[in-house]
This record gives structure tokens, C-alpha cells and sequence, in this order.
């Protein structure tokens, strides 16, 4: 009886070890581009270090509808900031993203095409469904690293024609700190604009906001 009551045991250990043990942080991801533009360049660096490093593409592209897998070192770090870079010049960022738990950075908003399970890797030209919207919790934390004051935000589906309230109502977002942004359950795809005291301000289209935990103004 008592080696039956072991061998239980040692096979309960193994058992409540084994995930743990096997358990990996991998913080590499996916660009979908749902865009119109083409993606020049995607760097992807820690959110520590101050330099965007090498860019992530070398000398591909991903055009509309198509994607790239971004490899990262599975070192334990996953928080990255993202900078993606247009054809012509544009260019937008995504900071502090906890890309272990990200699988697709969608641009343009809409749903990441299924990944495929055969054929060679690269960029792809799938794209989604027509008339498919991605669905999600798009509720995120401001987190205001500009050195300036913000004295109004607003974040409205994309799919609407105004800016809709202030998500601040009667706050304000002092330099350094974090303000929660709590977004109804939906659309992903929003519109964000930010307005700082004395009435500079600052606006990003079609972000998507079910891949983000915080939005960083820098």
C-alpha cells in the first residue's frame, strides 16, 4: 500500500511540475497587414533599450493583405515596442506591448487570415473575409509618457463619424502616470486622439485595440 501511495505521489509531482516546466515565453508574433500600404520596415526592440535595432524584414516587404512572422529570442523578455515604417514614409508605433501573449499585431484593424499549415513561410496574401470584423476587449491603459499634460483623449471605432466623449471626463493625465481607458466589448478597430494642455494634439487611425494592454504617449 505505502509504494502505491508513493508512486501516486511522484506522479502527482511530475504531473503538477510538467506544464510549468515546459512552459515557454515566446515573444515572437505576427504583422498582419490589413492596410492599403505597403510595410517597408518592422523593427521590434525591448522596451528598455533606447535604439530600434536592426530592421526586422531585411529586404522583404508585406503588402496589403499579407504577413510576416517577426522571430524574437525566447530570453524571458516580452515586452517590445514596435515601429512599423510605410511605403512613402509613414510610420506608426506601438509601445510596452507584452508580445508573449500577442499572437497577431493586426494593422488597419479587421481579422488576421488563418495561418497556414502548409506551404513555404513568408509573406502571404491572404486576406479576410469581406464585410469581417475582428471582435475583442479593445480596453486599454493610457500610460502618458509625453511630459505634458493631457487634458483630453478619445477613442471611437473606426467605423464611426465623430469622436464621441471625452474618455477623461473631468481628469487629467499628469506626466508619468496611467489612466484606464475602459472600451465596451466589440469592435477592435479604433481612432484615437489626444489633446494636451494648451491645445496641441495628436491623433492615430484604425488602431487595433484588442492587441494592446497599454497605449504609450510619448
Amino acid at each position: 500500500m505505502s509504494r502505491r501511495v508513493l508512486l501516486a505521489a511522484v506522479l502527482g509531482l511530475l504531473a503538477w511540475i510538467g506544464p510549468s516546466g515546459a512552459q515557454t515565453s515566446d515573444p515572437s508574433f505576427r504583422v498582419v497587414n490589413n492596410t492599403a500600404n505597403v510595410v517597408n520596415e518592422v523593427y521590434a526592440s525591448p522596451s528598455n533599450e533606447r535604439s530600434w535595432g536592426q530592421d526586422r524584414l531585411g529586404t522583404e516587404v508585406i503588402r496589403p493583405g499579407g504577413l510576416h512572422i517577426v522571430r524574437l529570442p525566447a530570453d524571458g523578455n516580452c515586452n517590445y515596442d514596435v515601429r512599423i515604417v510605410y511605403q512613402g514614409g509613414s510610420a506608426e508605433e506601438r509601445r510596452n506591448l507584452n508580445t508573449c501573449q500577442l499572437v497577431d499585431l493586426v494593422l488597419g484593424g479587421g481579422v488576421a487570415p488563418p495561418p497556414r499549415t502548409a506551404g513555404p513561410q513568408g509573406n502571404g496574401q491572404a486576406r479576410p473575409q469581406p464585410g469581417s470584423q475582428q471582435q475583442g476587449n479593445p480596453s486599454f491603459n493610457l500610460v502618458n509618457q509625453s511630459g505634458r499634460v493631457i487634458e483630453e483623449f478619445y477613442a471611437s471605432p473606426s467605423s464611426q463619424q465623430n469622436w464621441g466623449p471625452d474618455r477623461l471626463g473631468d481628469e487629467v493625465v499628469q506626466p508619468g502616470t496611467t489612466f484606464a481607458v475602459r472600451l465596451p466589448q466589440g469592435e477592435c478597430s479604433y481612432d484615437i486622439r489626444v489633446v494636451w494642455q494648451g491645445g496641441e494634439s495628436q491623433e492615430r487611425r484604425n488602431m487595433n485595440m484588442c492587441a494592446l494592454t497599454n497605449y504609450t504617449v510619448r
